[in-house]
């Protein structure tokens, strides 16, 4: 029995040596396991955050913001002569007077003149504007003081007629006739231009049709809409689409571009 026993002692530290040997070989084999693992799965995550190291800049590189849009600047008013006869303002305080006339006429169309200097112009906006496809009416150019008397108290004698008193007669006719003396067809500069004869005259025409186009174009050939909407309390008269004044190229191209009456555009050389 004893050397049974003593049998069994010898064989006892061989198998537990094994078996720890055994068990140091799966730790280490799980350990490389592990460190295989980690190393595949090291390069995805960089892949994945690469976008978002890629995006900065690198740290020796200095980064300067780009200035805003610079808008372009509000061209100066020409420079251009203020007493001259085309930029002359003729309204209610500053009359032409009784025996004012042009230096001379050119008949236009439509059996209408205007002054010798600006016709040229007028003739080329209507023949441009009928190429455009519009009909266009020439209701009318120069008007002398005899003429412009009749038109304005004819005006007041229906006011009166319709029950107004003499003042608000004048008052009301000043809105769409000048007072004989003031009117801008009497200096030969100016033209009434509609679609055809029996076109009405009231502001609401204006923004299409040809008005529009008036509006668009008349500046190219030194025109302007010399009673623009919404100027009725600078200028004394209502919105009337259809009369340009002549005031030379580069004055109308400023006053049609920033919505300028004539008024408003003499007050910027004061």
């Amino acid at each position: 029995m004893s050397g049974s026993a003593a049998g069994k002692k010898t064989r006892s530290p061989n198998a537990g040596s094994r078996f720890i040997l055994l068990l140091l070989v799966l730790v280490a084999a799980v350990w490389a396991l592990s460190r295989v693992l980690q190393t595949h799965e090291e390069p995805q995550a960089e892949a994945t955050a690469a976008p978002t190291a890629t995006a900065a800049a690198p740290a020796d590189v200095q980064l300067t913001p780009s200035p805003p849009p610079t808008a372009e600047p509000t061209p100066a008013p020409p420079a251009v002569d203020t007493g001259s006869w085309q930029l002359r303002l003729i309204d209610y305080d500053h009359p032409l007077g009784e025996d004012f006339a042009p230096p001379e006429l050119t008949e236009v169309a439509d059996g209408q003149s205007m002054d010798s200097r600006v016709a040229p112009a007028m003739s080329q906006l209507i023949a441009d504007a009928k190429a455009a496809g519009y009909t266009v009416y020439f209701c009318s150019g120069y008007r002398d003081y005899d003429t412009q008397y009749y038109i304005y108290w004819n005006h007041i004698d229906q006011y009166t007629a319709q029950g107004l008193s003499e003042a608000e007669a004048h008052e009301k006719t000043r809105l769409a006739v000048n007072y004989p003396g003031s009117s801008e067809h009497q200096s030969g500069l100016c033209a009434d231009i509609l679609e055809s004869w029996d076109q009405e005259m009231e502001p609401w025409i204006g923004g299409s049709g040809l008005m529009l186009w008036l509006e668009q174009h008349c500046a190219q050939y030194g025109f302007v809409v010399r009673y623009p909407d919404g100027k009725t309390d600078i200028t004394g008269v209502e919105y009337e689409p259809w009369h340009l004044r002549y005031v030379g190229q580069e004055a109308a191209a400023y006053m049609m571009e920033h919505g300028l009456c004539l008024e408003e555009f003499l007050a910027l050389y004061q």
